[in-house]
């Protein structure tokens, strides 16, 4: 995305199991190279010992914690285009 000229600003890393410790760690590592108003969310399954700095209990809190940035995200995109009306 930085190649493109395109800077994230939210970040959502999820894993859960000893491989994705990488990730983690590059997500961390790199967080000085996004935006300062970037929000990173490393987050594993389950609680236990990570790189990660929060976690989510199953499969069916993700899907929980998904729908509403989902439902947040199109609320936000609605009070946009209210401000700004097409022509």
């Amino acid at each position: 995305m930085q190649q493109k000229g395109v800077v994230p600003d939210f970040v959502l890393c999820i894993g859960d199991d000893r491989s994705d410790e990488d990730m983690f760690g590059v997500i961390t590592s790199a967080r000085a190279s996004l935006s300062p108003i970037a929000d990173v969310f490393p987050c594993t399954v389950g609680q236990k010992p990570s790189k990660a700095k929060y976690y989510l209990e199953d499969t069916s809190e993700i899907l929980r914690m998904l729908q509403g940035l989902a439902n947040a995200s199109e609320q936000t995109a609605a009070r946009n285009s209210s401000k700004f009306p097409h022509h």
